[in-house]
C-alpha cells in the first residue's frame, strides 16, 4: 500500500459487458496491478467487485461468484507489496493456502493472508468481504506472520465487529483526524480477531473494539427502532450500563439518539404512500412511542409540526 496511494478511490468491476474473449485479460489485469496477486479462470466469466481505497485501508467485495485460482508467487514479492489482508468469506468455497498452513473457511469465517510470503488461493463459486491494511500497523499489536492462513470462526466478536465496521464504512471521510482514527479501528480488530498480544489487546480494546461496538449497536437501533436499552444490550451481550456509557462518551445518551431514529421512523411512515391508511396512533406504535401524547409532543418539537401536519403537507405537495 504505496504513499501515492493516500488520496481516497473507489473502483466498480465488471466483465459482463465486456466479449468473453476480454473478460479474463480485464480480470488479470486487475488482480496484477491492484491486488496484486496473479488468477488464472476459465475464460469469459462475469465478474462483478467493488473496490474502495483510502489512507491506510483498502476494502473489497467481490459481489458475484468466484471460480479461480489465485497466487502470490515469490517472485512477485519483489514489488515490495507488505500489507496483510482478512478476507471473510460470504459463500461458496474459498480456501487459502501459506506456508505450512492450509485454511478451508466456512461461510462468515475469516482467513489472513500476508503478503509478504508466497500464497495459494482456490475459489470455487465463492464470494467474499475483504480488508487489506499495512503490516507494519497489524505487527505492532500482534505476531501477524503467525496468523498467516490463520481460519478464524464467523462467531469470533472481533471478526464480526470488524465485519460490521468495514461494511458500513462510507467511502469517504471529509475529516483526516476522523479517517485516520476509522483506519485505526480496523487495525485493532484485525489484531483482536488473529490474536493480539497482551498489550496489544489492552489498546485495542480501549479504541477499536469499542469504537466498533457502538456503531454496532447504533446500526442496530437504526434498523430495530423500538428495542430498548434491555433488549439492546441482550442482542450485543453487553451490561445496559456499558451500552450508555458509549453514548455518553459520544456526548449524547441512548434515550436521545433512540428517540431521534423512532421519530425519523415515523416521518418517514407518514410521508410514504404505504402508510397512507394508517392512523397516527399505528405509525407511532410502529415506531416505538407507546404513548400518543408523548408521540405528539416530540414530534412536534422536532418537526415544528404535528403529525397529522406533516401527513397533510406531504399530501399537498405530491
Amino acid at each position: 500500500m504505496k504513499a501515492a496511494e493516500d488520496d481516497y478511490r473507489s473502483l466498480r468491476f465488471s466483465t459482463r459487458e465486456l466479449p468473453h474473449a476480454k473478460r479474463l485479460p480485464a480480470l488479470r489485469e486487475l488482480f496484477d496491478q491492484s491486488i496484486r496477486l496473479t488468477i488464472d479462470a476459465e475464460p469469459g466469466q462475469a465478474i462483478d467487485m467493488e473496490m474502495h481505497v483510502a489512507p491506510g485501508l483498502r476494502r473489497a467485495k467481490m459481489l458475484s461468484a468466484l471460480t479461480a485460482r489465485v497466487t502470490r508467487p515469490r517472485p512477485m514479492l519483489a514489488d515490495g507489496e507488505d500489507t496483510v489482508c482478512l478476507m471473510m468469506k460470504t459463500a461458496g468455497r474459498m480456501c487459502l493456502t501459506q506456508g505450512q498452513r492450509e485454511s478451508v473457511p466456512r461461510a462468515g469465517d475469516g482467513v489472513l493472508l500476508v503478503y509478504r510470503e508466497p500464497a495459494l488461493l482456490q475459489f470455487d463459486d465463492a464470494t467474499y468481504l475483504s480488508v487489506r491494511v499495512p503490516f507494519s500497523a497489524i505487527t505492532q499489536l500482534g505476531d501477524v506472520e503467525a496468523a498467516a492462513a490463520r481460519c478464524i470462526p464467523g462467531e469470533t466478536e472481533a471478526l464480526r465487529l470488524l465485519r460490521a465496521y468495514v461494511t458500513n464504512l462510507p467511502e469517504r471521510i471529509a475529516d483526516p483526524g476522523l479517517a485516520r482514527l476509522s483506519a485505526i479501528h480496523v487495525y485493532d480488530l484485525i489484531a483482536m480477531a488473529i490474536g493480539a498480544t497482551k498489550e496489544g489487546r489492552e489498546m485495542a480494546s480501549l479504541r477499536g473494539v469499542r469504537a466498533a461496538r457502538f456503531e454496532s449497536v447504533k446500526a442496530d437501533l437504526i434498523q430495530n427502532v423500538t428495542l430498548d436499552l434491555d433488549e439492546i444490550a441482550g442482542r450485543h451481550r453487553i451490561s445496559a450500563r456499558y451500552v450508555q456509557m458509549l453514548f455518553e462518551e459520544a456526548g449524547t445518551t441512548f434515550t436521545s439518539f433512540a428517540q431521534d431514529r423512532r421519530l425519523e421512523a415515523a416521518r418517514k411512515m407518514l410521508t410514504s404512500p404505504r402508510y397512507i391508511t394508517s392512523s397516527i396512533a399505528a405509525i407511532a406504535l410502529e415506531a416505538g412511542f407507546a404513548d400518543l401524547s408523548h408521540f405528539n409532543r416530540r414530534f412536534k418539537q422536532r418537526y415544528l409540526m404535528t403529525p397529522t401536519d406533516m401527513r397533510r403537507q406531504n399530501a399537498n405537495t405530491s
